[in-house]
């Protein structure tokens, strides 16, 4: 993991606030081309808040990036992990809709 998500988890933070930086962290990640990294904070970011919101939204769309550079490569190992990785983001919306958080 990165050293700078480490720093920010260990802040002490509360959940939302951690969610803001790490979002925020992976946000400035995206804009350098470093989706990986990106990825990182966000699913982190995910795991501090759980509640549906920016980071589920730029996961979804890096997720379906990375499924068609694996479709495009002829990976099909990528393409399933990545079909997994959409079919749990989207379980999380419908959960959120159905429990009401």
């Amino acid at each position: 993991m990165d050293t700078t998500i480490e720093e920010i988890l260990a802040r002490g933070l509360s959940p939302q606030d951690c969610s803001k930086a790490l979002n925020d962290l992976g946000k400035r990640f995206s804009e350098q081309n470093d989706i990986d990294s990106a990825i990182a904070c966000w699913e982190k970011s995910m795991e501090c808040y759980g509640k549906p919101g920016f980071a589920q939204a730029q996961l979804m769309k890096v997720y379906n990036q990375k499924q068609r550079e694996s479709a495009r490569s002829g990976d099909s190992q990528g393409i399933e992990a990545y079909a997994q990785k959409i079919d749990g983001l989207m379980q999380k919306s419908k959960d959120a809709i159905r429990y009401g958080y």
